[in-house]
């Protein structure tokens, strides 16, 4: 499958214990994501190796401890580590309905052109998790990269679904 037929729900962070169970950082809100047997895909480099969860735990915040059938000791786990953890976006699309109004896969909004000003401005290239929220990254025409805080009063979803947002960035953020 191509890459854009899968979406990312965790993040590798570190090794827990001696048994191969991987600490990961915790992306999506739907943690029935993580219920065991069900499926999950590491991306090692350009392609994606399917495993089975056995099992699952939260830890800390955003974090979980994730055991995947095959991972079996802590040095076959140490060579995932900064890897991420997806599932195929037709299981993300069977979750649609539990996402709020104004809600949206991130793989919504990446693509989607950006418009400043009444003009086309570039495009959302990727979505930053940050402290306080998140941040998009948007590409301009002209190939500089600009991030805004992905904030109500400064992106505006109104049209999402014509793949169009519009922003309006707090005077001195973009340099212009």
């Amino acid at each position: 499958m191509p890459a854009d037929d899968y979406v990312r729900i965790a993040v590798v962070t570190g090794v827990h214990g001696l048994a191969g169970r991987l600490k990961i950082l915790v992306l999506s809100d739907i943690r029935e994501r993580f219920k065991v047997n069900a499926s999950v895909y590491i991306k090692i480099k350009d392609r994606y190796k399917k495993f089975t969860i056995a099992d699952y735990t939260d830890y800390k915040n955003k974090s979980g401890l994730l055991t995947l059938e095959g991972i079996g000791d802590r040095n076959a786990a140490r060579e995932y580590k900064g890897l991420d953890i997806c599932i195929e976006k037709s299981e993300a699309e069977k979750t649609r309905s539990l996402l709020d109004k104004n809600s949206y896969y991130y793989y919504d909004i990446i693509g989607c052109f950006v418009y400043y000003q009444g003009r086309l401005f570039g495009a959302v290239t990727d979505i930053l998790e940050a402290g306080a929220g998140e941040i998009l990254v948007i590409s301009s025409d002209t190939g500089k990269q600009f991030m805004i805080p992905f904030v109500e009063s400064m992106v505006d979803i109104g049209d999402i679904r014509n793949n169009k947002l519009y922003i309006h960035p707090v005077e001195g953020l973009f340099d212009i």
